[in-house]
């Protein structure tokens, strides 16, 4: 017979090769849900409490993948690491994974976290962790410095109780899932800033510019700090954290180009601006980091769905071979293609009708026909100018009308004029829809609410959920997972700030729990918070909860909105 959240859970499993997987942590509650997924993928896990243990099961057994903690009871997950390595200095080695919800601490540690292959900040994302064990382990590359180390300090900045992601001085693969712990990016140069927009985890950070060259593409200049600037720098990154905190686990985690727009257009102020830029080919920078080719899909795509609302604001011509806007705008002879062209007047004799160049009837000081070879004396009565013409200097060819072309400046193609492509730029805002998807994630665009997934639901529920699952399975015993959804929260941040509605739900969710009956499991969630109730159905539970809320409701000056979406087993397992 199945046991747990087999039954409940209905997802289709990819089949990968079995792994053997290490877990060094002393928290019960992480050993149960990590060893309880990885097995049902089908790797084995062992299980140690300490680094003493977890050495001396890795002196006994070999292992694909180690996931250590940082902090553990006697010594450092580091050290267990660097003990480890010390005992076998060549050969074959596990992949390392740091566990650790100190990100600051791990990365400043005098010993330096260059150790491990990743490091993965708590909460635990154990999707990550199911990739992460399930990706074999790539060859070893130069450690990347994530920062400055001691002495290295450049400014004001680097005082500061924040850990920064420095740019490009990672510029391959960081081993910081996603940048998790990280606080802010440092742009040390501007070389290949598309590349860091496209590095995962950037578009959710701010940007602090070193280099004094970003103008409104970064978050702010770093260059003109001084020591007084320093509640600058934390309101900035608070203010960032504050509206990641808004932002759905979906959209986080999403690598979808238009999320990660729509996220960073979110956190930079709900706006997406344009403006002419001579540095960049497209001829136009925005106030973040993407180049202008990584945006028009995006931008495509959040208009399509009624996320973003655009205007106009420029239109420019780009080359049709490599995209540039940097075109040479030239008058071209219509016979030979060449640039080297001169303007001159052309004359009409009178006498004759012969109409030419000035330079056919030019002979030192006068101006004589070269059809009658008469002497043009009075501009008027002999002729006159009735027109300009234009030479080739390359073949002599004469045209009143040249052709308009366009070259590339950056690949040297040459387009006519009248074929060469144009480009709209547009700025653009956030909608009231795109803010909803921002929050609700993937269940905005249509997807059942009866269908949660593991990955939205806190590691401690999980494990909860799948011991209440297990009896049902076992005996039949009903239980009821309640989803708790705030509708005014939103209103209540916008009237009084992030800060003020992080803690009225904090307040809220605390009194709502003690008006419950013993047994019951609340917990809060990152957009969401959660209730289980066990030997309950969904028909019993409704007066009890109608109670809690209204209790909960009533000691607080300010009103959430929360109501709940009630689970039974019968609706998790279809």
């Amino acid at each position: 017979m199945e046991t747990g959240l087999d039954t409940l859970e209905t997802t289709e499993k990819n089949h990968v090769n079995a792994r053997s997987v290490l877990l060094v942590e002393d928290s019960s509650v992480t050993q149960d849900i990590v060893e309880l997924m990885l097995t049902q993928a089908g790797h084995s896990v062992a299980i140690a409490d300490d680094g003493a243990s977890a050495l001396a099961q890795l002196r006994d057994r070999t292992f694909d993948i180690v996931l250590t903690d940082f902090h553990l009871p006697d010594i450092t997950g580091l050290e267990v690491v660097k003990q480890y390595l010390s005992d076998h200095p060549g050969g074959a080695r596990p992949t390392f994974v740091a566990i650790t919800g100190d990100v600051r601490g791990l990365l400043a540690d005098k010993a330096n976290c260059e150790v491990f292959d990743r490091i993965v900040p708590k909460p635990l994302d154990i999707d990550l962790i199911c990739e992460l064990v399930e990706t074999p382990r790539a060859k070893p590359s130069a450690p990347a410095r994530m920062v400055r180390a001691p002495g290295e300090r450049t400014s004001v900045i680097e005082d500061l109780p924040f850990a920064y992601f420095n740019w490009p001085d990672v510029q391959s693969q960081t081993r910081l899932s996603g940048l998790q712990g990280i606080d802010a990016v440092l742009v040390n140069s501007t070389d290949d800033l598309p590349a860091l927009w496209r590095t995962p985890g950037a578009n959710l950070l701010p940007i602090i510019d070193m280099t004094g060259a970003m103008g409104p593409s970064a978050d702010m200049d770093g260059t003109a700090l001084r020591l007084g600037d320093t509640d600058r720098i934390a309101q900035i990154i608070d203010h960032f954290h504050d509206r990641r905190a808004e932002l759905h686990s979906d959209i986080v985690r999403s690598t979808d180009p238009a999320d990660r727009l729509l996220a960073r257009i979110h956190l930079a102020g709900g706006t997406i601006d344009p403006r002419r830029s001579g540095a960049d080919r497209s001829l136009i920078a925005w106030n973040l980091l993407a180049h202008t080719d990584d945006l028009l899909q995006p931008m495509t795509k959040l208009v399509a769905e009624g996320f973003l609302a655009t205007e106009f604001s420029e239109r420019v011509h780009h080359c049709p071979s490599c995209q540039s806007a940097r075109l040479l705008v030239r008058e071209e002879c219509p016979d030979c293609q060449s640039p080297h062209l001169e303007e001159e007047s052309y004359l009409h004799h009178f006498r004759c009708a012969y109409q030419g160049p000035e330079s056919d009837f030019r002979h030192g000081d006068e101006l004589t026909c070269p059809k009658c070879r008469r002497t043009l004396a009075h501009f008027g009565r002999d002729y006159d100018r009735p027109g300009l013409m234009v030479s080739c200097r390359g073949c002599s060819k004469t045209t009143s009308e040249p052709n308009v072309a366009f070259v590339c400046v950056d690949c040297s193609t040459r387009t006519m004029a009248d074929a060469v492509p144009t480009r709209d730029i547009l700025s653009g805002r956030i909608t009231d829809q795109g803010l909803a998807y921002l929050k609700a994630g993937r269940s905005f665009l249509g997807l059942t609410r009866q269908s949660l997934r593991l990955a939205d639901l806190p590691l401690d529920l999980v494990v909860a959920l799948n011991r209440a699952a297990s009896r049902f399975n076992d005996d039949r015993t009903p239980f009821v997972l309640g989803y708790v959804t705030y509708d005014n929260l939103g209103a209540v941040q916008a009237d009084h700030g992030a800060r003020q509605a992080r803690d009225t739900r904090r307040l809220w969710l605390e009194t709502f729990q003690q008006n419950l009956p013993s047994g019951t499991i609340v917990t809060a969630g990152s957009t969401h918070d959660f209730v289980l109730m066990p030997n309950a159905d969904k028909a019993s539970i409704q007066p009890v909860l109608k109670t809690a809320r209204q209790g909960a409701d009533g000691s607080l000056r300010l009103d959430v909105g929360a109501r709940f979406d009630l689970f039974g087993p019968e609706d998790l397992a279809g």
